[in-house]
């Protein structure tokens, strides 16, 4: 199988099952809160991944230097970054948190250029550019009638911290890959010391870590750990490693737009033409930035 269709398989995986993992995860935090919900998420990720690791007799043995590797990615990837997106979601629709994960492709482009001296194009400044108009217009009512004490305002930026630490444990996950170690042990060992920060946390914030015996909790948490995590962060690592993590931010281009237009049935998120707009500039900034530059 040619690369490039390979690279389009991942990347379809990561944009369909993300696209609708933003809804989901409201079926979650309805029921409990945001820190036990990603708690038991990830621990059933990695009961998935270890069982996976031991049917195909994956070697898990690694050095010391390594698991600090692993443990960074997990604190970063598999816990603050959903700690953060969960609580954001009870602040605004999935939709728009979905969409602040877009800054995904710039932080990505910029920490690859600090950590491992990628260079910046042109095209990465003009898609910057042209991005953060379209954020102008998304959020312009919000702008225009900014209230510090809005549930919104704090809802969004607490979704673009989620998205800065995600982009920081792309980094540590781009270091495992350049070392030859296999996704499935980064992710089985991330998700481990993740679902661990993630228990610590719940413990000091005297959480209820009961898990509701409901069916619309526990679909969306097996939904959750076996597709939004084990399969779409298996399928972004993957191809991250392949193309670099710049690249395969590119996943974050059209996900958004499957989880505003599953938000607007759902959730009654109302689009208007200046919330059109910004999409577009959005995603035209996306496209510009990750296009290879001719000659």
């Amino acid at each position: 199988m040619p690369a490039r269709f390979e690279n389009l398989i991942l990347y379809a995986i990561c944009t369909l099952i993300w696209g609708s993992t933003w809804l989901v995860i409201t079926f979650q935090i309805d029921a409990a809160s945001p820190v036990t919900s990603v708690f038991w998420r990830f621990l059933l990720s990695t009961a998935i991944l270890l069982l996976f690791c031991f049917w195909k007799k994956q070697n898990l043995k690694y050095s010391r230097q390594d698991h600090l590797l692993f443990a960074g990615q997990g604190v970063l990837m598999f816990s603050i970054n959903y700690m953060l997106t969960y609580v954001a979601e009870t602040m605004v629709s999935s939709g728009m948190v979905a969409l602040s994960f877009t800054l995904l492709v710039y932080y990505n482009m910029f920490g690859m250029r600090l950590f491992f001296k990628k260079p910046i194009t042109q095209n990465v400044i003009w898609g910057s550019l042209l991005g953060g108009v379209g954020i102008v217009f998304i959020f312009l009512n919000e702008i225009l009638n900014f209230d510090p004490s809005s549930r919104t305002i704090w809802g969004l930026l607490v979704g673009f911290l989620a998205t800065l630490s995600a982009s920081l444990g792309n980094m540590v996950a781009q270091k495992s890959y350049q070392k030859r170690i296999p996704v499935v042990v980064t992710n089985t060992w991330g998700m481990l010391y993740g679902s661990l920060f993630t228990l610590i946390v719940a413990l000091v914030l005297q959480h209820d870590l009961s898990i509701p015996l409901n069916a619309r909790f526990l679909g969306a948490l097996f939904y959750l750990a076996l597709f939004g995590s084990v399969i779409a962060f298996g399928a972004y690592l993957s191809l991250a490693g392949r193309i670099g993590a710049e690249k395969a931010a590119y996943t974050s281009v059209l996900s958004p737009v499957i989880a505003l237009t599953l938000s607007s049935f759902f959730e009654n998120f109302h689009w208007t033409p200046y919330i059109i707009l910004g999409v577009v500039l959005c995603l035209l900034g996306n496209v510009l930035t990750l296009t290879k530059r001719a000659g």
